[in-house]
């Protein structure tokens, strides 16, 4: 452990009132995190409210503490802030201002596009999720992990590494899953509350989405849309679009895969990507980031302009993948 983990700890500590922020649309591993490190600091009787500006996903309703997530920026201003998982501050939404205006600003992040910015930060892009940064800052103040404290970092790990298929899964992330579920959280009881209970409405707009997919010439790319009218159509709540674009990437030959959701806020485009394909790449290019085979942004404009644009940067990603690595210096 670096010694990032130990300042972050001091300051925290010394801290009157901790804001902790999620990035928009928060995965499992952005909200485990921040519940985490909010029950942490509660147990040495600090306070600390959770913010997301997306709410919490239905999975993740359960977590301890997803209830009192905020979804409107607090005030007055906390003494410390932390963005959990922004790579940008633009990342956390409505509560970016809620971070700048904080006297002390702690960025904690794994993503390979985070700008650096903050008092203090802890980028570690070896980590397979946050929640393994913040399971080491957890460890400094010397809070022990409780079964609650490990439910919420294990929903961490287990959703960032896709229940440990993805290679960016490695013995650090097994060696803190075992400590979590020593501490009695269950793999099994995550697993099956994020990828194996749907609604029927999550499976017929699922239907609805892969029925309209498009596959370029070669294959290597596909897309697919979801309008209002198909989550009608389908009895389905907005929450339902996770994991579909997962899935496009299924299909054989396909290195990226595009699912764009219109939305009030804008044309939401998901990424997923594989075999050198960088996903944050794409995103960054119209204001978004992520990690390298999942991420995503949001683009103002028609539909089919922003498909159009974004179809060009990723064939633009992937000449760019097909072209040999340059020799390296003697």
């Amino acid at each position: 452990m670096t010694d990032l983990p130990y300042q972050i700890a001091a300051a925290l500590r010394k801290s009157r009132s901790v804001f902790i922020a999620c990035h928009v649309a928060p995965d499992g591993d952005c909200l485990g995190s921040a519940l985490a490190l909010q029950l942490a600091l509660a147990r040495i009787g600090r306070t600390a409210q959770v913010g997301s500006a997306d709410g919490v996903p239905e999975p993740f309703r359960v977590l301890p503490g997803a209830g009192r997530v905020l979804t409107a920026p607090p005030a007055p201003p906390a003494d410390v802030a932390v963005a959990v998982e922004c790579s940008t501050v633009d990342r956390a939404g409505t509560f970016a201002q809620a971070l700048l205006d904080a006297a002390t600003l702690i960025n904690i992040d794994h993503h390979v596009s985070n700008a650096g910015y903050g008092h203090l930060v802890y980028w570690d892009t070896s980590a397979a999720a946050v929640g393994e940064q913040v399971a080491d800052v957890v460890a400094a103040l010397r809070v022990p992990i409780d079964r609650e404290i490990a439910e919420c970092l294990l929903t961490a790990v287990v959703t960032d590494t896709g229940s440990f298929r993805y290679r960016n899964t490695t013995a650090r992330s097994l060696r803190l899953a075992a400590e979590l579920v020593d501490a009695g959280a269950s793999v099994h009881q995550i697993v099956e509350r994020v990828y194996e209970t749907r609604s029927a409405g999550n499976l017929r707009l699922l239907g609805l989405a892969l029925a309209g997919l498009t596959l370029t010439a070669d294959g290597r790319i596909v897309w697919t849309q979801i309008t209002p009218q198909m989550l009608t159509s389908a009895g389905a709540m907005p929450d339902d679009v996770t994991g579909i674009v997962g899935m496009l990437r299924q299909i054989r030959g396909v290195r990226i895969a595009l699912l764009f959701e219109v939305t009030p806020q804008g044309v939401r485009v998901g990424i997923r990507s594989r075999e050198g394909a960088r996903s944050h790449v794409i995103a960054e290019a119209f204001g978004g980031g992520g990690h390298q085979e999942a991420a995503g942004f949001t683009a103002s404009g028609a539909l089919d302009t922003v498909i159009a644009a974004t179809l060009a940067a990723a064939e633009k990603e992937l000449q760019r993948a097909a072209q040999p690595s340059p020799p390296s210096r003697p």
